[in-house]
């Protein structure tokens, strides 16, 4: 392995699949990204193609080994990593049996009822659910959505042989010897107990299916394959190199902020919005509202999950913003510095504006498929400053939610955070959420975070480096930080009592009567 100089870390991801090469010290060499073909069949729903994503990643890793100019046998190991709680059903040729339901799917809904239904008829609760689990009924998980299938297309569920996530859909395709999911993940399917992660064939009987259906998980960096022939001539890749079994996304993220101990936690501010913390022994939130899911450490992770976060800010631009897209194609500069640039005319709480980002509904930690965003305490006296630092303000709340959760869990104080994503990018957005978290944010070199976590790990399991630790301390830098303003503390402290009253104040009765007029 001496003579390997790169690694490369697979993201399929939601919006597309990226693949990015990176040398031992944590640089990026080169990235290619392919955007998938999501697909909206109706309001609510959200499908892909397996095979888009295969034949995605294959253009992404083609793309990267040609702009990086570097010979294919350097290369020391592929790893992957993926978005979680989104399923592949395969029939017993290895057919794909239907497209895949996205993790950000919202059809489930009416399987949550149902759920409790069959859980009291077992004598069970919610919250015996999340005591075995780890996890609370929520509308994201795969659970509900497979079991929705099942409710409406039985002949669909009987045709399936084999139930596995993005991770065995890509790992597979690039060569692995079987369609294999990483450990850390099992949690998701939520019939797996959370402190071993192995599967609970009671639970999938009280909802009427069969584990043995569900795929193999083995520990990540385990090597479980290589590139095959074929896969060299579509990639790029050397035939043979090491394929290593990575993990989720965020606990990807978490390993590539160098978050692999306690008393810090990374948060992500992406498509969706997640807050890790590790934990050395089995854990769980007393509130039973944050999930647990396991570590690439393979020890335990509890997380809070924010179905929209920074894709609420997409929207933003997207209905705000026009001017400035416009401007980005003429000048080349970005509409979103051009935006956030517009926030920082605007004060700390923008005027008492209040923008609750649930657009896809509210995760962690109030679970309400129902909930809808909104901009809350509007007048004319507001103009689009203040409604774009409220945008931003607003994701920083829904996080503090989580990390107030996340807090009764009984781990060590946080004594910083480590960000990442698209509004780690903003050094507005980061003072925002030091200020609203109260407590000193960080950022780091590498701005694929999640490719950076799955290379490492592909690093460690091919023997380049001996654990994550000694992985990190070499290619993980912190490049900023950010510390909270005494005064802004204060403001946002109110802001977010006003924050967390809104939601309590339409989750009743506002909620359901918007979700029920617009079909849900």
């Amino acid at each position: 392995m001496d003579s390997k100089r790169y690694v490369i870390g697979i993201d399929a991801g939601t919006t597309g699949c990226r693949t990015v090469i990176f040398n031992l010290r944590g640089d990026e060499i080169a990235s290619g990204y392919k955007e998938n073909p999501l697909r909206y069949p109706q309001a609510g729903w959200v499908e892909c193609s397996p095979q888009a994503i295969i034949d995605n990643c294959y253009d992404s890793t083609r793309e990267a080994i040609g702009k990086s100019g570097i010979d294919p046998q350097d290369i020391a190991s592929v790893s992957f990593t993926m978005m979680r709680s989104s399923f592949v059903l395969r029939d017993e040729d290895g057919g794909f049996v239907r497209d895949i339901i996205m993790w950000q799917d919202l059809r489930n809904a009416e399987m949550l009822p149902w759920m409790e239904q069959q859980l009291a008829e077992h004598g069970m609760t919610a919250d015996d659910l999340y005591d075995i689990t780890g996890f609370p009924l929520g509308q994201v998980w795969p659970s509900s959505k497979i079991y929705w299938v099942k409710k409406h297309h039985p002949e669909l569920y009987e045709r399936t042989a084999l139930i596995h996530s993005i991770h065995a859909l890509v790992m597979k395709a690039y060569g692995a010897d079987d369609y294999i999911d990483d450990t850390d993940d099992a949690g998701w399917w939520q019939i797996v107990d959370g402190d071993t992660f192995q599967y609970d064939h009671k639970l999938a009987g009280i909802f009427g299916v069969d584990a043995a259906k569900y795929s193999k998980n083995v520990p990540s960096g385990t090597v479980a394959g290589a590139v095959t022939r074929e896969v060299a001539e579509k990639t790029g890749l050397a035939e043979g190199t090491p394929l290593v079994v990575g993990s989720g996304d965020h606990q990807c993220a978490a390993v590539g902020l160098g978050n692999i101990t306690e008393g810090m936690a990374s948060l992500v501010l992406g498509t969706a919005g997640v807050i890790v913390a590790q934990s050395e022994q089995p854990v769980r939130d007393p509130n039973r509202k944050a999930h647990v899911i396991g570590s690439a450490l393979h020890k335990w992770e509890i997380e809070g999950h924010a179905s929209a976060a920074a894709s609420s800010f997409k929207w933003v631009r997207q209905t705000f913003g026009q001017l400035e897209m416009t401007a980005q194609e003429l000048t080349g500069i970005d509409c979103y510095d051009l935006l956030t640039r517009q926030a920082a005319q605007s004060r700390p709480g923008a005027q008492g504006l209040v923008f609750v980002p649930w657009l896809a509904g509210a995760a962690c930690p109030f679970y309400n498929a129902d909930a809808r965003g909104a901009f809350v305490g509007m007048t004319f006296g507001h103009n689009k400053s203040d409604i774009v630092r409220a945008a931003m303000e607003g994701v920083c709340y829904e996080m503090r939610a989580m990390i107030d959760a996340i807090n009764q869990a009984g781990l060590p104080d946080f004594e910083f955070f480590r960000i990442s994503g698209g509004a780690a990018r903003s050094p507005l957005w980061n003072q925002i959420s030091a200020d609203v978290y109260g407590k000193p944010v960080e950022t780091v070199k590498a701005k694929e975070a999640t490719a950076l976590g799955a290379a490492m790990i592909g690093a460690v399991g091919t023997g380049v480096f001996g654990s994550l630790k000694e992985a990190v301390d070499e290619m993980v830098h912190v490049v900023g930080r950010w510390e909270p303003v005494e005064a802004n503390v204060k403001v946002y402290d109110d802001m977010y009592r006003i924050f967390d009253g809104t939601y309590h104040a339409l989750s009743d009765r506002v909620y359901p009567a918007v979700a029920a007029a617009q079909g849900f």
